[in-house]
């Protein structure tokens, strides 16, 4: 876990917080069925939040008898329950809540105040969203943000960005939904912005599913990071020749290599067994996301 990547977690879960209890205070004044999406949306972002949280730090424990390779894998399975939460909690509720409204109209009162929050909310969601993106920056360098999302490894990252955007873009709807029922008269607004809100957090939701559980499934590393691995080992100097590389992703910014290479005939057996340790370390040290490196040397 990075230490950007855990301000970040730790900033937003201090903004949904704050922005859960406030849309709750307002919603009661209001009877907005917007702002109930909201408050609850915001509720569950706290929740995940405090997931994220218990997966970096189980991710961080050293590798044991009963879990060898580590645990790095905690954070994946914390990310995946972030995105069941957005869909069930956050999503289906505020679709299902979304239709009963426009079923069932109910005029909201009291609306400047849920105006005032929102607009307050947008510019402390927006300030989460900035300290995410600077986390992000540090470690995509100029990859584009979507690619980095789709293909990094710390997932705690990916998934405070996508809730931070799935927010800003809720909470921008639902201060167009409280407008056009303000100006027009007409509750049903209402609703359909909680409709519109449930289908952008379902989005997010499945957006984010589908990610982590490409990494649970024992995820290989980018394309790029796999050729500059085999390239390091084929610049060896003991190296004849790279017969097979398997690289997975273990946990967050965290690699196993298994490698098997034929190598230059060597003095004595002594002498293969150092041709490998010095290949062990200089991988490591031009790799240090290798936790778990095995060299198995072969002729063919």
């Amino acid at each position: 876990m990075s230490a950007s990547s855990s301000k970040a977690v730790l900033l937003a879960l201090v903004a949904n917080g704050g922005i859960a209890i406030a849309k709750l205070a307002v919603y009661l004044l209001t009877r907005s069925s917007a702002m109930l999406t909201e408050a609850i949306h915001s509720a569950a972002d706290c929740a995940n939040q405090v997931l994220l949280f218990i997966g970096m730090s189980q991710g961080r424990k050293a590798a044991d008898a009963r879990h060898p390779l580590g645990k790095g894998q905690a954070a994946f399975l914390a990310s995946f329950l972030v995105a069941l939460l957005l869909f069930s909690v956050g999503g289906l509720y505020s679709l299902i809540e979304g239709i009963h409204k426009i079923r069932h109209p109910e005029t909201p009162h009291m609306l400047g105040w849920a105006v005032g929050l929102l607009i307050f909310a947008i510019l402390l969601e927006g300030y989460s969203m900035g300290g995410a993106l600077k986390a992000a920056d540090a470690e995509r360098g100029r990859t584009p943000l979507l690619r980095f999302m789709k293909q990094s490894s710390s997932t705690e990252l990916v998934v405070v960005l996508a809730e931070d955007f799935a927010a800003l873009l809720g909470l921008v709807v639902a201060l167009a939904a409280v407008l056009l029922v303000m100006t027009t008269g007409n509750p049903v607004w209402d609703g359909v912005g909680s409709v519109i809100i449930g289908l952008i957090l379902i989005g997010v939701a499945l957006f984010v599913g589908v990610e982590v559980t490409s990494l649970l499934l024992n995820e290989a590393p980018p394309l790029a990071l796999r050729a500059a691995l085999r390239e390091a080992v084929a610049q060896d100097p003991a190296v004849a020749e790279v017969l097979n590389l398997i690289a997975v992703v273990i946990g967050s910014d965290r690699l196993m290599v298994a490698l098997k290479i034929r190598f230059h005939e060597q003095a004595s057996g002594q002498g293969l067994v150092e041709a490998i340790n010095a290949l062990e370390g200089r991988l490591k040290a031009r790799f240090p996301q290798i936790q778990h490196l095995f060299v198995e040397p072969d002729d063919h």
